[in-house]
């Protein structure tokens, strides 16, 4: 039964009250605080110890409001948190100025340097660690003023009393006082502290705590509340009543605290406190027997237990469903489907208790289906930094942190690609000619493997511009313009020290210059980024000229947004869900809820400790322990299942591992005593029949035009597969690209090409010269060669390595071979043969007749790698391929031959065209791949650096025969099919069309 409102009288006392937390308990109170109202006479102030009930109270307040009440108490009792009233505390502006939690994490900052003590302790901390490192110790230290405090609360009092009109000598007082309690309480527990962490953190505490911490305003805020009472009653005005709501259970603490503070309250106003009665809500013992005095959970004895017994058959937990799902998938579905289905029966009030905060996400995923018509509400702290605003913010925060050489190609793109990120506004340009600018730079990038560094970002533009160029089309400008401009951009953060406050206006600058800026202004999530940006304006604080490494500030950023929840705006719909804790729950009124996470687990869960505190510490210092959280868990649970008969309680019944995952042990203990199955759930299934998937054939469409130019890797993968010829080649379907894992060596390789074709250039130049050191015998030949060569690889990779410094690896790699690469040389030379061009385009044409009977010329065409001649024949030439790859692979390579025959192009190109080739009056007679990377390991004799085509007139003879016989295949648009080697399909572009693996 509940109890009844006890009477107010004259005595000055506190006046005790407990309401039980059911689906009445908001009805209860609002009777007592009218009761209490009608009593004095007076409009009650209710202070409720957390906000969660604050609007349900004053909802039912409104419904529950007495006829021919008093004009003096006709309007609503004062309903506000505890929060919001220290907040509005008599003559609050006087009181210390607030620190963000910014200023407070630069306070640890600046003590560190202070102090060598505490850097030693700080110095193996990463930037991202030192900060959430700073922030655990502020609130280790804000523990301990808590605990120390109280014991100050009369002499704060006598402060707050009698504060004169010179603010800043009343402040010195308060610090003086401050300082003196926690000097005589380090003492103490100092005694009490043996690990060196512990001590570390007391010395944080002698030097951080001062008169604007924030547990110190609270309780000035306090005790300027109490003054005021105490100034109305000598006026001969009574104060009006006090009505204290504790909707939880408070750290002894914080118990000790407000009960000392109400005593004093009652001396001149009536007090009334009112608490929860868990006589007939409490489920489980514990939450009935609470903790003993010595913080342990207190034994029930026959008494308790029968109390449970009798609680349990009162309820209506029929209409309590337990449900199990054994993938987390399934566990989502199920929760979505049990809101749908209360939806279904005019449920308008939902609650998602998400004990199972991942899964509780994904929920809320799957019923973004209901749109407009359902509104939700997350209370669970919605983390800014998950939205695209801050994603946005975060892309150009990693470029700038990129070293002087430049960022990587995906971090440049990232941010490049952002929603937020004016293209057109950066480079000043009309928006229609900033389309697809993008998305050519992203496929520049990308075919050159240009990973990282401005550089190398501009090598590979200045390549495309000029292929462009060289082939009818047009060199792109704005692309290296874009480059420069966040180059130059990026470069002025390059400094060893930044000062916040510049750091801070520098930043928004950027923001502004590259468009950002207004696009985060018109929406919702990059208004509240902008808004806790703020935060980092210094100019006029303590700290504007504090200076840190580009990698502390930026870590600092991330760290202040992580902190930071997302706020959705409020919308009409026909039914609202509310995700939330389970602690958010309390003397809160819902038609269903549902709570996922009710695995043995993570029901009860517990907060993490402090970093610095152990259990026994925190009992010492009166703060929350384990037992505690266990305890208030319990009751949370207990008034949920109590207050709202529609609750359905989900759990993920297997593990990651696979292994069976129990329900939590409380709610084992009901099943224990009631008849509560488990239902196990799983999505709907649908079943239907398949047709099996054949190898993948097709029939190039009359209307779909054959290519009349051929490449040699074109070719190639006619040979490979012809499924995979029709897809790359007439489709033109390609894989989306992307920057491989590590330091490709492509762009690397075009290097190599180069500066091979320039050594050789100039080696035919100085070998013109009468006078030259390369006439001097081969010793001096072989020297002037290694020098150029080596000469020559410096020069060609200094700006790719300015670009990314990697490729100084591959650089270095090269100049080993040198050396074997010239005396390869040497001996090639030797046997007669001398470079004679390279970089050569070459083709040769094939008439053919298709089935219309029209004759088709069709070029194969490509670009041969070096031709050398033969100074012993005349009339001899020879092909040469260069490969960055081993010898071995080489080998393997030209086994067949026929199915890659890029040097039989090369091959039969320059007989047929001696010309284009430059090879007026000669033949080729040979082909041959060059490796350039072989193994130095080996000895002299085996190592290996070239391989020949054997039999290359019969090779090519079988080569002209195969093309022609491939191509009048093609062009009679005969079938495709898929019958490619496993070799080939693992790396095939087209597997995802053609599923060969699936037949």
């Amino acid at each position: 039964m509940p109890q009844p409102f006890p009477i107010l009288n004259a005595e000055k006392q506190v006046n005790t009250w407990a309401i039980e937390p059911n689906a009445k308990a908001l009805e209860q109170l609002a009777k007592g605080i009218w009761e209490c109202a009608i009593n004095t006479n007076q409009r009650p102030l209710v202070v409720l110890s957390t906000a969660g009930p604050l609007i349900g109270l004053r909802k039912v307040l409104e419904q529950q409001r007495p006829k021919d009440l008093d004009p003096q108490i006709a309007l609503l009792p004062q309903v506000i948190s505890m929060s919001d009233w220290l907040e509005s505390a008599p003559g609050a502006w006087k009181f210390p100025k607030k620190p963000s939690d910014l200023e407070r994490w630069l306070s640890v900052y600046v003590n560190l340097r202070k102090h060598k003590i505490l850097q030693s302790w700080f110095k193996a901390e990463s930037e991202a660690g030192a900060w959430g490192l700073a922030q655990a110790v502020i609130d280790a230290c804000d523990a301990l003023t808590e605990a120390v405090i109280p014991q100050l609360q009369n002499e704060l009092n006598a402060l707050v009393q009698g504060q004169s009109i010179d603010t800043e000598q009343w402040l010195k007082k308060v610090a003086l006082v401050l300082d003196q309690a926690i000097a005589k309480a380090y003492v103490g527990l100092s005694r009490n502290v043996v690990d060196q962490e512990s001590a570390v953190l007391l010395t944080f505490w002698r030097y951080l705590s001062s008169v604007h911490d924030p547990v110190l305003r609270k309780h000035l805020a306090m005790a300027a509340h109490l003054q005021a009472a105490k100034t109305h009653a000598n006026t001969g005005v009574q104060a009006r009543p006090l009505v204290w709501v504790q909707t939880a259970d408070p750290k002894p603490i914080e118990q000790e605290l407000i009960a000392h503070y109400l005593e004093s309250y009652a001396q001149y106003a009536p007090v009334v406190k009112i608490d929860q009665d868990w006589q007939t809500v409490a489920l489980w013992s514990e939450a009935l027997t609470g903790e003993d005095q010595e913080g342990n959970i207190a034994p029930a004895n026959e008494t308790i237990d029968s109390q449970i017994r009798q609680n349990l058959k009162i309820q209506r937990h029929d209409e309590w469903q337990l449900l199990a799902a054994r993938r987390f998938e399934e566990l989502a579905w199920a929760a979505a489907k049990s809101i749908e289905q209360h939806l279904i029966n005019g449920k308008q009030n939902i609650a998602l208790v998400a004990q199972d905060r991942l899964a509780a996400r994904r929920t809320r995923a799957l019923l973004g289906r209901f749109g407009d018509g359902l509104r939700i509400r997350d209370e669970t702290g919605w983390k800014l930094s998950t939205t695209r605003a801050a994603a946005a913010l975060d892309s150009w925060l990693e470029l700038i942190r990129a070293p002087k050489e430049g960022p990587s190609a995906s971090a440049l793109l990232e941010f490049l690609q952002n929603p937020y990120f004016d293209l057109a506004l950066t480079l000043k340009q009309a928006p229609e000619t900033c389309t697809g600018l993008i998305a050519q730079l992203e496929d520049i990038l990308i075919a050159s493997q240009a990973k990282s560094g401005w550089e190398t970002f501009k090598m590979a533009i200045e390549r495309a511009n000029l292929y462009a160029s060289a082939n009818g089309g047009s060199a792109n400008q704005i692309l290296l313009d874009l480059i420069e401009s966040i180059q130059k951009r990026h470069l002025v953060w390059q400094q060893p020290q930044l000062e916040c406050a510049s750091a801070y206006q520098h930043l928004l600058k950027n923001l502004e210059d590259l468009g950002m800026a207004q696009g985060l202004q018109h929406d919702s999530a990059g208004e509240q980024l902008l808004k806790v940006l703020e935060q980092f304006n210094l100019s006029n604080g303590p700290f504007q000229a504090v200076k840190m490494s580009l990698s502390e500030w930026l870590s600092l950023i991330k760290t202040v947004i992580e902190d930071a929840s997302y706020e959705e705006a409020g919308k009409e719909a026909l039914a609202t869900l509310s995700i939330l804790p389970l602690s958010s729950t309390r003397l809160r009124q819902f038609d269903a809820v549902v709570l996922v996470g009710c695995d043995e687990q993570q029901l009860p869960a517990f907060s993490q400790p402090p970093l610095f505190f152990s259990d026994t510490l925190n009992r010492y210092l009166k703060s929350s322990t384990i037992n505690a959280q266990y305890v208030q868990q319990a009751r949370d649970l207990s008034s949920l299942l109590v207050s709202c008969p529609n609750t359905d309680l989900l759990w993920q019944s297997k593990s990651k591992s696979g292994e069976p995952l129990r329900p939590s042990a409380w709610i084992q203990r009901l099943q224990a005593q009631i008849d509560w199955p488990t239902q196990d759930v799983c999505p709907e299934t649908y079943e239907g029949q398949s047709n099996p998937i054949q190898m993948a054939v097709s029939i190039p469409d009359p209307n779909l035009a054959i290519p009349v130019t051929v490449t040699p890797s074109a070719y190639k993968a006619l040979r490979d597969c012809p499924y995979r010829y029709y897809v790359s080649s007439l489709l033109g379907l390609r894989k989306a690209k992307e920057f491989e894992e590590g330091f490709d060596a492509s762009l690397a390789g075009q290097i190599l090409h180069a500066l091979l074709k320039n050594f050789f250039q100039a080696l035919k130049t100085e070998e013109g010269k009468s006078h030259s050191t390369i006439q001097q015998g081969i010793d001096a030949r072989r020297q002037w060669m290694e020098t150029h060569l080596n000469r020559y690889s410096e020069k060609e990779f200094e700006r790719l390595i300015a670009g990314d410094a990697r490729v100084l690896g591959t650089l270095r790699d090269w100049q080993k071979q040198i050396p074997t690469f010239v005396d390869w040389q040497l001996k090639r030379e030797a046997e007669g043969w001398q470079y004679h061009d390279a970089e050569l385009p070459i083709g040769f044409t094939i008439r053919l007749t298709d089935p219309d009977g029209v004759e088709r010329d069709i070029q194969i065409a490509g670009r041969a790698d070096r031709f050398d001649i033969n100074t012993n024949d005349k009339a001899a030439a020879a092909v040469i391929d260069y490969k960055n790859q081993a010898i071995k692979k080489i080998v393997e390579r030209s086994k067949n031959v026929l199915d890659d025959p890029q040097l039989l192009i090369y091959a039969r190109a320059a007989n047929e065209n001696p010309l284009a080739a430059h090879l007026s009056g000669r033949a080729v007679e040979q082909a041959e791949w060059v490796t350039l990377k072989v193994d130095l390991k080996q000895s002299e004799e085996k190592m290996v650096r070239d391989h020949p085509v054997e039999e290359l007139p019969l090779k090519m003879e079988e080569f002209s025969q195969q093309l022609n016989k491939d191509l009048e295949v093609l062009w009679a648009r005969k079938p495709m099919k898929a019958f490619a080697p496993d070799s080939v399909c693992q790396y095939c572009e087209a597997r995802g069309i053609c599923r060969k693996g699936m037949w």
